[in-house]
């Protein structure tokens, strides 16, 4: 397959790597308004030829296009590339608006082409340890799920923190849960006036009686050293409680813990009973190996012109109305139900 990778940014960077690892250098055409990153392509095996500054250059050429620019640019790129009859990967979030997320997977439908998100943190051993026990009742009832994604980092100038960050929770727990959230509440604030959040605290509601938090921020002091951004520190951390046991990830030191316990009510006060806890000897994997696998998964739905489950509407359209939920909360100091 030949592939158009369009952004050669920090994350782009990861993406190219990925693709040469993955053996498809050869195949690979690259995009960016950069020239100096353009010709740095050169060291994995890009010649001068397949690089450019125009997105639709090299569009007849390609069979599938892999978007890693701001997310204000991911709208027009992927559904150029959608009326180009290509299938598209695109960087989270798939669009900044619903109305542009509705569109985009109308237009994949009829079109027939296979749009698929990038929401890593699904593709984490950790998170398919976790997923494969809620699916298996290990945990019994979900009644509350946590997510702490936050650190000293260059904050992002195309969203803010909840878009590029607590979105990936929120994801994450949609897909953990099985469910579209309900209602929101949100908190948040601009202490760096940029007219976009550096802090964030989101309370989501889903219809099973399940809720959760998931904070976010620039401004919180992380427990680890970034994997991903340089000189940065992060802490993304994730807990489930159940009816009958609960998990917690850390997804920095890629471990989690599996608590057998639940609360019984025993002489007269409720009281937990822990039968055992655990750390599951689960695979590690590194952000470019985290990338690999989920380029991998959408070369396989490419493949098999099936949806991975990260597409159009479930991280597409859904995290979008979310989204615009959790501003409309901000703003007016409510709890805001999803409009689907």
């Amino acid at each position: 397959m030949k592939i158009l990778l369009t952004g050669l940014g920090g994350f782009g960077q990861n993406h190219l790597r990925a693709w040469a690892e993955m053996g498809a250098a050869s195949d690979l055409y690259v995009c960016d308004l950069d020239a100096e990153r353009l010709s740095a392509t050169e060291r994995f095996g890009v010649d001068a030829n397949r690089r450019t500054t125009d997105f639709s250059e090299f569009l007849p050429n390609v069979d599938i296009v892999d978007i890693v620019t701001p997310s204000t640019s991911h709208f027009d790129l992927a559904k150029m590339a959608i009326e180009a009859g290509k299938d598209v990967f695109v960087e989270k979030p798939m669009t900044m608006t619903s109305r542009e997320a509705s569109e985009l997977a109308a237009l994949a439908e009829q079109k027939s082409r296979i749009i698929q998100v990038g929401y890593y943190y699904r593709f984490h051993p950790t998170a398919i340890e976790l997923s494969a026990r809620i699916d298996a009742g290990d945990l019994g009832d979900i009644r509350y799920l946590a997510g702490s994604f936050y650190g000293f980092k260059r904050a992002r100038t195309d969203v803010g923190v909840t878009h590029t960050d607590g979105i990936h929770f929120i994801d994450l727990f949609n897909w953990l849960v099985g469910e579209n959230p309900i209602n929101v509440y949100a908190l948040i604030r601009d202490h760096f006036g940029r007219g976009m959040e550096d802090c964030s605290v989101v309370l989501i509601e889903y219809a099973n009686g399940a809720f959760a938090k998931v904070e976010s921020g620039y401004i919180q002091p992380g427990l680890h050293r970034d994997k991903v951004v340089p000189g940065a520190f992060t802490t993304k951390q994730v807990s489930v409680s159940g009816s009958r046991a609960t998990a917690e990830i850390d997804f920095e030191t890629e471990q989690m813990a599996f608590h057998d316990v639940h609360q019984e009510f025993l002489n007269g006060t409720w009281t937990p009973v822990l039968k055992s806890s655990e750390v599951p000897n689960t695979a590690t994997r590194s952000p470019l190996q985290m990338v690999q696998a989920e380029l991998t998964s959408f070369l396989g739905a490419v493949g098999d012109r099936v949806d991975a489950g990260v597409g159009p509407v479930s991280s597409g359209v859904v995290l979008a109305k979310v989204m615009e939920a959790i501003y409309e909360s901000a703003r007016t100091a409510k709890r805001v139900t999803v409009d689907y």
